[in-house]
Order: structure tokens, then C-alpha cells, then sequence
């Protein structure tokens, strides 16, 4: 503001505040708040129009941008500003390097403050379920102790912690926890049976482990395949969550039994098992069962009309979602928004032909027709460019300025001029129309501008394109995890209908918070998108678990109804207790000051309390109708005879409702 220059006496080029050893009298402090008002370059660009706010940019060293020097270029600044005294004066530190810098710090704090007390308060409530101290410690210490690995494997390759990336050790969690309580009630029951607690870890992992390896490697394949997305953040996001996923596995493979044979959790110190849970599930299941039909019919029409309904979720981010509400950060971006037109920032490249001069008023008219364009936008406003400066000079003043003195503007060997024009924290949605609307317009002045080009640039734009890319990148992953979850399961159970049968409840909780989205008029974002790799993830470990028990179970003369009943005995109690403990560690980061963080907490509560639902209402009603279904139909039958879960004719009174096979 201090540099800038004003026409003077005769032509003379004067600062528009006089630079002075003292302090401006009354008369001079109003003149020159008068002109510093009136001058193109400084209102609405440095100074707001009411004269109550001045914007000091800095510009940061090459490198200072990316941390770890970003943090201390910060840091520093913020010392800076805490220094400084004045009365009547504020000063607050902006920015989009200092707001990605402040992001950072507070999804690291928000993911240490809110794992821990979620992870604090799912330890009670399972201390107060099992009652038994060392039977919570045995069922949540290794899938913390995986949690901490999963963030290790962050820090061992450097990935930087944003949105994607601090939710790694959640889901590594979600699913450590989940396999940790199946594990816990398997050896409970062998304990109950009078087996030695060394023999029931050995059984356990011989019945549990394999379902929870399927578990881990269709996650990790499925988040694996996001290395091939073209946003560098989705591809280390899904390199590392496939990691985590692994090292989930690992620790509650290796840990969990191992800490329940030891004399620690002797006899019967593994705790007991919750009875509400096991009648809960049971009688969800009993239900299912006896009304197979309309409950998969509903299911699968349910599934698909909640589908249309999500389809037309849209994708949007906001920088201020990413921030605490009442955070300084925020409330300066919310103010310079107001005040200054935006924090961001977008570019128009012009390019002009061969014979024009850069200080022709060809040039300078061209140029103020960029101005209006991007001033008729609702997102964009205050351009700035050479137009800017050249407008308010006369003419000689205007000939005798050189282009060293507006280099930032203009380059005219390269015959290339930039117009800057600032923009609102709209939304990546709104932006992204903005910018194509302005696309449009300047491809029209192109048209009418022969030889001349236009090309929109800048941060905002890439960021807006990014969204839009990161959030198909992510979806994309999705449909390929669901299709890679139905390969492995029809080849681990070697049964091709149950892979693709189950992929109805793994799906029915992901179309319910699409819907939601959609009823509720938010849209999508980084943090509501991993909200459908954790759902997914925790839908796909209960259905193995569940297709495990059946296949276990399910036999020559016992039909799929009696196998399921039998399943849902083996893990109903490890499927609503992991529901139950989730939802509340979940819960927990619903009280985040960060937006995206608590609606990403909220949407996970539902998206685990439509996958317990999808496991022991659907999951049950579609197998059995699907085996009625082979069964009455003869060449069905003899194509899925081998078949392990619906190939061995039962010999027992068919379900109610279901038809009995023919002779």
C-alpha cells in the first residue's frame, strides 16, 4: 500500500501516503485515506471500502511452502503478530499456505484427541458389557496397538496428514476392533465347553483367522487399487489405508489370542458373553428367516431405489469445512471473504499476436474486457492487471513505464499478460460452474479477437478440478472394492451365487448414506467419501464372518435357514457388540470443531448401524430365498450341485413360506 503511486502536480507520480519520519496530522491522515480510497489499486484490493481493514501480503521463499518449512514460515509469522501491540488494531494471519498449515494441526490434534476418547470410551463400554477388565483389555489393545502401527506405516513414508490420511488409523481400528470381539466370543464359547484357554486361541484363530484374512486382503485390495488414481494424495491415501488394513490384521491375529491363552485371562476372566446382544441378533435373524421373501424383496428393491436416490449426490469443498469454527484461521478467511472478494485467487492468461505493443490500448482494451467478465461472475471480483495501473496514469506516464516495474503483471517478450481477480470460498460445486461459464466467455473473445488467447489458471481452478477428479478417483475405488469383494468371496467360499448374492447387504449401507446425503442436501466431500470405504469395510468383515459360520455349519441334511440360525449364534453377539462399540467411538468425533470431521462422525453412525442391520436382517432374508430359488428350479439345481453353500440338498422340513424341493 506504502508503494503505491498516484498521479501528482503536473503530472508528478507521488505515493498516495506521504512517506514521512513522523506521524501524519489530521489533515493529511484524511487526505490520503481519501485518495488510498479512491485509487484503483488499493481499494477493494488492499484497503477495504469502509477503511476499517488493510491486507499485508508476504510472500514466501521458494520451498517455504511445503512443509516441514511451511510450519515454521507460519510459526513465525504468528510470533510475529503476537508481538505486535497497538490500540484499536488486530492483526490475523491468512492465507491459503497458513490455512493448509492450520488444516493439518487440527486434523492431527482432532485424530489424537478423538481416537483416543473413542477409543477410551469403547474400552468402557466393554468393560461394562463383558464385565471383565481383562477381557476388554485383551478384545482393544491390539487393535489400538494396529491403530498405532497403521500411523507409523504413515510416518515411515513420509505421507503428509490431511483429510485422506488421518483417517487411516480409524479404519484400521474399525476393522482391528471388529475381528478382535469375534475372536474374544469364539473363545469364550471353547472356555465355556471346558476347552483349555492355549487350545481355544488355537481353535479361534483356526475358525476366526481365516475370515478375518479374507477380511484384510479384500481391504487392502480394495484401497490398493486407488494407487492408481491420478490425484498423488488418493494414491498414498490408498497405499497407506491397504497398509493399515494389513497391519490391523497382523496385530489382532497375532496379539489377540496370544493374550487370551496366557494365566492373565485363565478360566473364565475372558469375561461373559452379552446376552441382549445374542437375543437381539437372534431375533433379528428368526424374523428374517421366517419372512425370507418380502424382507428380500423390500431389501433389494430398497437397495436399488436408495441407489437412484444417491446417484444424485454432487461433489463440493469448502477451505473453511476443513478449519475449527471459531479458530482465528477461520474467522480471518471468513473476513477477507467479506471484505476483500476471497482469499483464492484465479488467473486469466492472455496472449496477444505478433505487430501489438505491449502499451497499446489494444492491449489495455482487450484487457479491461477480461475485467468485466470476470467481474460479472457472482464468485469472482476486484481483477487486477496492467489495465489496473495504466487506467489511472496519463499518458506520459503511462509511455515512460517500464515493464521491470510491472513484471508481475506483463512479460513482453513472451507477449503475455496475467489479470488476477480474487475468489470466494464458494464451494469446489459452485466454482467449477463459475469457471466454466467464464471459459465459455472468454472462448468468445477469442473468437472475435484474432491471433489472441485466453487461458484460465491458477490454484482455485486446479483445486476445483481436483475435487471433482478425487472424489471420481474415490468413487471409482468403491465399485472396483465391491466387485474384487464379490471375486474373493465366491472364491474363497468356492460358491459363485454367495459372492454375488452377498453383494446386496454390502451395498444396501453404502446406497443408505448416499441417500441421506442427498435427503439431507449435503454434498460430497473427502471426509463423507472415506465415510464409504469404512462402511464398506465394515460391512464386508461381518458378512465374511457370518458367510464363514455358515459354511461352517451348513452341510449335508442342515438347509441354509438352519445353518444361518446356527451362524448367527456363532457371531450375532460379536456383530451388534462391534456395532454398538463403534457407533459410540464414532460418536465421539461428531463433537469435533472441525465440520468435515463431525459430519464425518455422523454419517459413520449410520453407515454402522445400516450395516448391522444389512447383516442381520438382509443378509439372512437373500441367502435363504436364493437357495429356495436353486432348489425349485431343476437346472439350477444340477449347475450348483458342488456347491458348498447351496449345493447339498436338505433334508429337513423346509422353512415356512419356502417350497419344498421337488423329488
Amino acid at each position: 500500500m506504502f508503494e503505491v503511486r498516484r498521479e501528482g502536480v503536473a503530472g508528478a507520480i507521488l505515493p498516495v501516503i506521504p512517506k514521512t519520519s513522523g506521524e501524519l496530522d489530521a489533515e493529511s491522515l484524511r487526505k490520503s485515506r481519501t485518495r488510498a480510497q479512491e485509487h484503483p489499486l488499493v481499494n477493494g484490493q488492499l484497503l477495504s471500502t469502509d477503511g476499517t481493514t488493510a491486507l499485508f501480503i508476504v510472500r514466501l521463499s521458494a520451498g517455504a511452502d511445503q512443509p516441514p518449512r511451511l510450519g515454521q514460515a507460519v510459526e513465525a509469522i504468528e510470533s510475529t503478530l503476537t508481538n505486535f501491540h497497538a490500540d484499536g488494531i488486530t492483526a490475523q494471519l491468512t492465507g491459503l499456505p497458513a490455512l493448509r498449515h492450520q488444516a493439518a494441526l487440527a486434523l492431527r490434534n482432532d485424530m489424537l484427541i478423538f481416537n483416543s476418547l473413542g477409543l477410551t470410551l469403547a474400552l468402557i463400554l466393554s468393560a461394562v458389557l463383558a464385565r471383565s477388565l481383562r477381557s476388554t483389555i485383551v478384545a482393544c489393545v491390539p487393535p489400538a496397538i494396529g491403530a498405532v502401527w497403521a500411523m507409523g506405516i504413515l510416518g515411515l513414508f513420509g505421507a503428509p496428514i490431511n483429510l485422506l490420511t488421518s483417517v487411516v488409523p480409524s479404519l484400521a481400528l474399525v476393522v482391528g476392533t471388529c475381528d478382535s470381539i469375534h475372536f474374544i466370543e469364539d473363545m469364550r464359547r471353547s472356555v465355556r465347553r471346558g476347552t483349555h484357554q492355549i487350545i481355544a486361541s488355537s481353535n479361534a484363530i483356526k475358525r476366526v483367522g481365516t475370515a478375518c484374512g479374507l477380511t484384510s486382503i479384500v481391504t487392502a485390495v480394495g484401497f490398493a487399487s486407488l494407487a492408481a488414481a491420478r490425484i498423488e494424495a488418493v494414491r498414498t491415501f490408498g497405499i497407506a489405508a491397504a497398509a493399515g488394513a494389513l497391519a490391523s490384521f497382523a496385530a489382532v491375529t497375532l496379539l489377540t489370542p496370544l493374550l487370551a491363552s496366557t494365566q492373565f485371562c485363565q478360566g473364565l476372566r475372558l469375561g461373559r458373553s452379552w446376552r441382549l446382544a445374542s437375543r437381539i441378533a437372534g431375533t433379528l435373524t428368526s424374523f428374517s428367516i421366517r419372512h425370507a421373501r418380502p424382507i428380500a424383496a423390500v431389501g433389494l428393491v430398497g437397495t436399488l431405489l436408495l441407489t437412484a436416490i444417491g446417484m444424485q449426490v454432487d461433489a463440493d469443498n469448502r477451505v473453511v469445512d476443513s478449519l475449527p469454527r471459531q479458530a482465528a484461521s477461520s474467522q480471518a478467511l471468513i473476513a477477507v471473504d467479506e471484505e476483500f472478494g476471497g482469499v483464492m485467487g484465479v488467473d486469466v492468461i492472455v496472449r496477444w499476436p505478433e505487430g501489438v505493443s505491449w502499451r497499446s490500448d489494444e492491449l489495455l482494451g482487450t484487457l479491461n474486457e477480461v475485467h468485466a467478465i470476470l467481474n460479472a461472475s457472482d464468485a469472482t471480483s476486484r481483477p487486477l492487471s496492467l489495465a489496473s495501473v495504466t487506467n489511472s496514469m496519463p499518458p506520459r506516464a503511462r509511455r515512460r513505464l517500464s515493464a521491470d516495474a510491472v513484471d508481475e503483471m506483463i512479460d513482453p517478450d513472451a507477449r503475455m499478460a496475467i489479470v488476477r481477480a480474487r475468489v470466494r470460498d464458494a464451494g469446489s460445486r459452485q466454482l467449477e460452474t463459475v469457471y466454466g461459464n467464464i471459459d465459455k466467455k472468454l472462448s468468445a473473445l477469442a473468437a472475435t479477437h484474432d491471433g489472441w488467447r485466453f487461458q484460465l489458471a491458477g490454484m482455485s481452478v486446479i483445486s476445483a478440478k481436483n475435487i471433482r477428479q478425487l472424489i471420481t478417483d474415490l468413487g471409482g475405488s468403491l465399485l472396483l472394492e465391491v466387485a474384487v469383494i464379490a471375486i474373493i468371496l465366491a472364491l474363497a467360499f468356492r460358491s459363485p451365487v454367495a459372492g454375488i448374492v452377498s453383494l446386496i447387504p454390502n451395498v444396501f449401507p453404502l446406497a443408505v448414506i448416499a441417500a441421506v446425503l442427498v435427503l439431507t442436501g449435503r454434498s460430497l466431500d473427502p471426509a463423507t467419501v472415506i465415510v464409504f470405504n469404512v462402511c464398506l469395510g465394515l460391512a464386508v468383515d461381518d458378512t465374511v464372518h457370518v458367510m464363514a459360520a455358515l459354511a461352517r455349519n451348513r452341510r449335508e441334511g442342515v438347509s441354509v435357514a438352519s445353518a444361518m440360525r446356527r451362524a448367527i449364534v456363532e457371531t450375532g453377539n460379536p456383530v451388534v457388540l462391534g456395532g454398538l462399540i463403534l457407533s459410540v467411538g464414532f460418536a465421539a468425533v461428531t463433537v469435533s470443531s472441525v465440520p468435515s470431521l463431525a459430519g464425518f462422525g455422523r454419517l459413520a453412525c449410520a453407515a454402522v448401524a445400516a450395516a448391522t442391520v444389512a447383516e442381520l436382517i438382509l443378509l439372512p432374508a437373500v441367502l435363504v430365498v436364493t437357495d429356495d430359488l436353486l432348489r425349485r428350479s431343476a437346472r439350477l439345481g444340477r449347475a450348483w450341485k458342488h456347491d458348498p453353500i447351496f449345493g447339498p440338498a436338505p433334508t429337513i422340513t423346509p422353512v415356512a413360506g419356502m417350497t419344498a424341493p421337488s423329488a
